[in-house]
């Protein structure tokens, strides 16, 4: 459990879901089977396809057909083999099941994840998999238990009692029968893979499969290991991982995780049904229409309103459910596998069964009867037999992943991170209990130079996650900005304090005004609003001067609000990421010379006023270098205000003009500041001419305990750091202390150096920029650390073209910045501090705050898909946005967009 009041174990950004996989050599018994008489080997040639329906050409061989397991009962398992697509003869050969129960291994295993083919939108042709795993092995996928896919039973009192011990021994009997059928795979190398469910398949025909090889003077499999993806592992643990993923990454509301794990025994099979109602309110009212298989990738609309989609889309915790990430790719398999030519050209539905064929069987998924409550007890049996496992959670499998494990006698579980039925909390709980020891300690692997995922090798199996993949591991991968788990902490608060009194200034004449327009920018497409930029003395006596840039609204600017945005860091440049990445109206082309339009912009419904604070950042500067050394919180809210009231005499159409403060990370510190000071300020007034309504933070710091201890569960519920470095690091870490140890120091350090590896801490999901990877600049921005705050930024090459565009001199000209002729290169960033901020310090921090409840816990919608969740307060409202990085409006823009027009607007998030 995660240490204070919230029950979880977690690393970075929850959001959290492994690959779990095993590679293993099975030396126990179990139960024995006859031998099946084999079939003729001229049944072989019968079951060749010579080519499907819209295949594209290939050069490997193709079989299909059934397989009979049990002639009284009329059971017959139908099955896809596709050979390597080189030297076939001297590839190992993998046996394929997908879990459920229910799953068909055509339609998911074979035709989203990792077979040859992918199906095209038509529903009626087929292209390559690039990444297909027969490059590397002979793949035969196999549809069980009958009444799955194409599979059948004439006995129809099958459907109501399937179970894993049939399930277990009818697959025992295919492979003795299909060996008969084709030899040339006796005695080759043979591994099992699957996922999801076959987490109970595959280790219970394993332990078949020793059984029988043991029998045998001559054994008939020459068994290697198996892989498990995302597997349904053990009842309890599963089922508290998927509770504590839920809520690390703010899918329910603190309330309902804290009632679940109140009223629910997860050591029992059967909940009570108070427990059922908890968890039925959070599937009904809170989780909303995401794909928990893979919850930051868009659902397929076209299902959503499905008779058949549903189970797919609801959650629970009661019942596995089948694994699957497009539910579109699902919609493909279903239009082609019922087309007669294709029926027939795979040799399948031979008995004229009248029913469509479907890609999971809700009967056998609900009909279940036999269902092992933890699987645990049988890998501690195989760990007997001292044989090498793995086990990874994924995000992404490729088939050179395979390539790499094949050829080793071992187990391999894999896992997808973003998926949330079977997340890596689950697993990494249920491992705890195997009692395994330490071989190779944690570290990051790689993939093309960049980060695919964390790993740890123990004597008794490999633990490893593949980085931002779903539950079908091969096929979830977020692609582009679409990063994986970071939130906006939406705070629209009434300011109610007093602090301390600022003397009114002077005011510049408002000629000012007109003498910092910016006609335009260098490169600069055209534009109907007005901008403004320059210097507002704050300091005379030290030439403290605070640069801005007013990018006014693009209609009807008298009438919109005016936002101050502020970046936090310490030392982020609000032109760099605020203007240039975040909100603003132009993003910077990769040459650094030109702009272009940011069709999210927020200056669409408000004036966006810029400010680089405090001195020292961005294009501000001081004319006493010792304001460099000793800048903190209190100087950069007081210069802040001073600032504002400077600036509203050189912009007086502004005064009284509603007003808002937003920024992100350390402007967590810098924004409430501020507002502390203006309402002071206004105080005092009798008509005060900042008219302050609210502001927005989002990814904010807001307490140093929480977000300590945030981040630390963060980090170990998205595998980014070892169990051992977890528990580590709490014990020798107190976060009350400022400074903290050097043993904490230590541990911390050591995450850093050797479990971290080069990943972009503010979103871990995406790729890193490999121009700026080994540049000695960017080297601060990539080092994790919880001692020292660091600037926020999600594009470490967005970054890049904002140095190469504020420092060419035409544009500092036009901007009328550098006025004093400063001789040091414009940078993003001036300080050597990093705030990655995860959801769970916010959410612990805000547990801290008694706030009353006024609109429970929901899904918001944009465009008819979850833009993320939000919970009313009479104080304030907390609100995430899904798939966004730390930089929120970078990643998600059009979410970020719609979540500013209704804080502008006074109004919750759209439910719909």
């Amino acid at each position: 459990m995660i240490p204070g009041s919230v029950g979880l174990l977690e690393g970075p950004m929850v959001f959290q879901s492994v690959v779990l996989k095993l590679f293993m050599s099975l030396l126990f018994f179990s139960s024995t089977i006859t031998t099946a008489i084999a079939t003729l080997p001229k049944q072989q040639e019968l079951d060749r396809i010579s080519a499907l329906p819209g295949q594209p050409p290939v050069t490997f061989s193709q079989f299909s057909g059934y397989v009979t397991v049990n002639e009284q009962h009329g059971r017959a398992l139908f099955y896809w083999l596709t050979e390597a697509t080189s030297f076939p003869e001297k590839k190992p050969l993998v046996l394929w099941l997908n879990g459920g129960p229910g799953a068909s291994s055509v339609a998911f295993g074979a035709s989203e994840e990792i077979g040859p083919f992918r199906i095209n939108s038509t529903g009626s042709s087929l292209y390559l998999n690039e990444y297909s795993w027969n490059r590397e092995a002979n793949l035969l996928f196999l549809e069980s238990p009958a009444g799955v896919g194409f599979s059948y039973t004439n006995t129809s009192s099958n459907l109501k009692d399937p179970g894993d011990k049939r399930t277990a021994e009818d697959a025992l009997v295919f492979l003795i029968r299909w060996m008969s059928r084709f030899p040339q795979y006796r005695h080759r190398e043979f591994y099992i893979a699957g996922e999801s469910y076959a987490g109970h398949y595959i280790p219970q025909l394993a332990e078949k499969i020793v059984e029988y090889n043991k029998a045998l003077l001559q054994p008939a499999f020459n068994f290697k290991g198996f892989i498990v993806g995302n597997p349904v592992f053990d009842n309890y643990y599963d089922k508290i991982g998927v509770i504590t993923y839920y809520w690390t990454h703010s899918m329910i509301s603190d309330r309902i995780y804290h009632d679940i794990l109140n009223e629910c025994n997860f050591k029992e099979v059967n909940q009570s049904s108070v427990c059922n109602g908890k968890q039925t309110y959070a599937e009904k009212y809170e989780l909303g229409f995401v794909d928990q298989y893979s919850i930051y990738t868009t659902p397929c609309v076209t299902l959503i309103n499905d008779t058949w989609a549903p189970p797919r889309l609801r959650n629970t915790l009661l019942h596995p459910r089948v694994s699957g990430y497009d539910p579109c790719t699902r919609n493909y398999a279903e239009k082609y596998y019922n087309l007669p030519e294709v029926q027939k050209a795979m040799h399948a539905n031979v008995t004229g069964i009248l029913h469509k064929w479907i890609a999971h069987s809700a009967d056998i998924q609900n009909n279940w009867t036999d269902s092992e409550f933890s699987m645990l007890p049988t890998y501690k049996k195989l760990f007997a037999a001292d044989l090498r496992i793995w086990v990874f959670r994924s995000i992404l499998v490729p088939g050179y992943l395979l390539s790499e494990s094949l050829g080793k006698h071992c187990f391999s579980i894999t896992f997808g991170d973003t998926d949330s039925v079977v997340p890596v909390i689950s697993t990494r709980l249920a491992l705890n209990h195997l009692n395994l020891t330490d071989k190779t300690k944690w570290y990051p692997w790689y993939a093309d130079d960049q980060v695919g995922g964390w790993t740890e090798v123990y004597d008794q199996l490999t633990f490893a996650t593949v980085r931002g993949a779903g539950h079908e591991v091969s096929v979830g991968l977020l692609e582009g900005p679409m990063v994986f788990q970071s939130v906006v902490l939406k705070l629209i608060m009434s300011l109610l304090f007093f602090s301390s009194t600022i003397t009114t200034v002077i005011a510049t004449l408002p000629k000012q005004q007109e003498l910092d327009r910016i006609s335009a920018l260098p490169g600069q497409p055209p534009v109907t609003f007005s901008q403004f930029s320059g210097y507002v003395t704050v300091n005379e006596q030290h030439g403290r001067a605070l640069f801005y840039w007013l990018t006014e609204a693009t209609s009807f600017p008298e009438k919109k609000p005016l936002v101050l945005w502020v970046n936090g860091g310490p030392g982020a440049s609000s032109v760099a990421y605020g203007a240039s990445e975040e909100i603003g109206p132009f993003r910077i082309n990769q040459t650094g010379s030109s702009l272009y339009l940011n069709e999210y912009s927020w200056n669409k419904e408000a004036n966006l006023l810029f400010l680089e604070s405090p001195a020292g950042v961005g294009f501000s500067y001081t004319n006493s270098s010792s304001n460099l050394k000793y800048s903190g919180d209190k100087r950069t809210a007081e210069d802040a205000l001073v600032f504002l009231i400077k600036w509203m005499s050189r912009f007086p159409q502004y005064k009284h003009r509603e007003f808002y403060i937003a920024g992100e990370s350390y402007a967590g510190h810098y924004v409430p500041q501020l507002a502390e000071k203006i309402v002071e300020y206004n105080k005092a007034l009798l008509q005060p001419i900042l008219n302050l309504k609210g502001f927005i933070v989002g990814n904010a710091l807001i307490d140093e305990y929480y977000d300590f201890i945030g981040k630390i569960i963060y980090w170990w519920s998205h595998s980014m750091i070892s169990d051992t470095s977890y528990r580590s690091i709490l014990k020798k870490c107190n976060f009350k202390e400022v400074h903290k140890s050097q043993e904490c120091n230590a541990a911390v350090r050591y995450v850093e150096a050797h479990e971290h590896g080069n990943i972009n801490e503010h979103s871990i999901y995406t790729p890193l920029c490999m121009e700026l990877l080994n540049n000695t600049m960017s080297s601060p921005r990539l080092k994790n650390t919880l001692l020292h705050r660091r600037v926020s930024g999600y594009d470490p090459c967005a970054i890049h073209y904002a140095k190469k565009y504020y420092n060419l001199p035409e544009v500092q000209k036009s901007m009328h910045a550098d006025v004093n002729g400063i001789l040091h290169y414009w940078t993003d960033f001036s300080g050597d501090t990093d705030a990655g901020v995860p959801v769970t310090g916010t959410r612990l921090s805000l547990s801290h705050l008694n706030l009353t409840v006024k609109t429970e816990w929901y899904p918001w919608y944009a465009d008819d898909q979850v833009g993320g969740w939000t919970e009313v307060y009479n104080e304030l409202t907390f609100a995430s946005v899904r798939g966004a990085g730390h930089e929120v409006p970078q990643y998600q823009p059009k979410r970020a967009f719609i979540l500013f027009k209704s804080f502008l607007a006074g109004k919750e998030l759209p439910k719909s």
